[in-house]
């Protein structure tokens, strides 16, 4: 087991200080109790196959386990929740052969794993899975990474009609996430459309498939204070905003996707070290508030309907 550890973790790039410190925490961990769980987890997981996913893993109480397990050790817990999730990938590989997914999308959609392991030790200064509940919809699986992009089929939940399109609560949409990979350029975006549209066109036989988010990137007061050039403010251009929500004067929300572990500190002492973090300093400073939205649109395959 330790092999396939050292490599899926070489396979998605992680550093290697993270490797070397997470095949520490399996030795250690194959030694006590929660080496037992993360193994019977494995078990289970692949039970699952041959009972065509009759018995479903109950990822909270799979979480919970490791972390009261971790806790009586007196170790952290967010290094075993990453084994947990790179234990499991390796008969996942096997879930996307059978449902004739390319394995291109299944190592692009463990690379997850990655900008997950990165924003841990942003936050925490430990090489971990901070935030295991976001996890399962790679495992299922119903949540895949198709370039820059990550997707999923999602209920809409509104009446909407566009484009010769309605939509109901019941209606599906394709539902997208914005991994912290990299530069969020409108070419990369719309390759991920145009693979979205494809993967998915099955589930859209008038051949115009709609994409929905739900993001701080969405914040329609970005436009108060982003410069005119951001990616932000092109990745919202595609978007029909259909609400948004503004958190009170003093909250932070979603501030850690960009200040990190200093998301909490004055104003005055957020880091200014790249452009998006001097704009929301400054904007901060000077009394602004942060939020989010969510926003639609419609893709014939090559172009976004306005």
């Amino acid at each position: 087991m330790k092999n396939y550890l050292r490599e899926i973790m070489t396979r998605i790039e992680f550093p290697d200080e993270a490797i070397r410190y997470l095949l520490c925490e399996w030795e250690m961990a194959e030694k006590s109790l929660v080496g037992k769980i993360l193994l019977e987890c494995l078990d289970k997981y692949i039970e699952e196959d041959k009972n065509n996913y009759e018995e479903k893993l109950d990822y909270n109480a799979v979480l919970s386990n490791i972390r009261k397990a971790c806790e009586a050790e007196g170790r952290p817990t967010s290094p075993s929740h990453m084994l947990f999730y790179l234990l499991i990938s390796r008969p996942l590989k096997d879930r996307y052969k059978k449902l004739g997914i390319d394995e291109d999308i299944y190592y692009a959609s463990m690379k997850d794993l990655k900008w997950k392991l990165l924003e841990c030790y942003e936050n925490t200064d430990t090489w971990g899975m901070s935030v295991g509940w976001w996890e399962p919809g790679f495992f299922v699986p119903d949540r895949f990474t198709l370039g820059r992009l990550q997707f999923e089929l999602f209920p809409f939940n509104k009446d909407y009609t566009g484009h010769g399109v309605t939509l109901t609560p019941a209606s599906k949409v394709i539902n997208m996430h914005i991994p912290s990979s990299g530069p969020l350029t409108p070419e990369l975006c719309m390759d991920s459309f145009k693979r979205a549209h494809e993967f998915y066109r099955d589930h859209f036989p008038s051949g115009i498939s709609v994409f929905m988010v739900e993001s701080w990137l969405l914040f329609p007061k970005h436009r108060e204070f982003l410069p005119e050039n951001s990616n932000i403010l092109k990745f919202m251009d595609f978007f029909e905003i259909l609400g948004s929500n503004e958190d009170k004067p003093g909250k932070r929300g979603d501030m850690w996707r960009v200040f990190g572990k200093y998301a909490e500190a004055p104003a005055e002492e957020l880091p200014r070290d790249t452009g998006l973090r001097r704009a929301y300093a400054d904007w901060l400073q000077k009394g602004g508030t942060v939020g989010g939205g969510d926003g639609i649109f419609f893709f014939d395959g090559e172009k976004i309907l306005k």
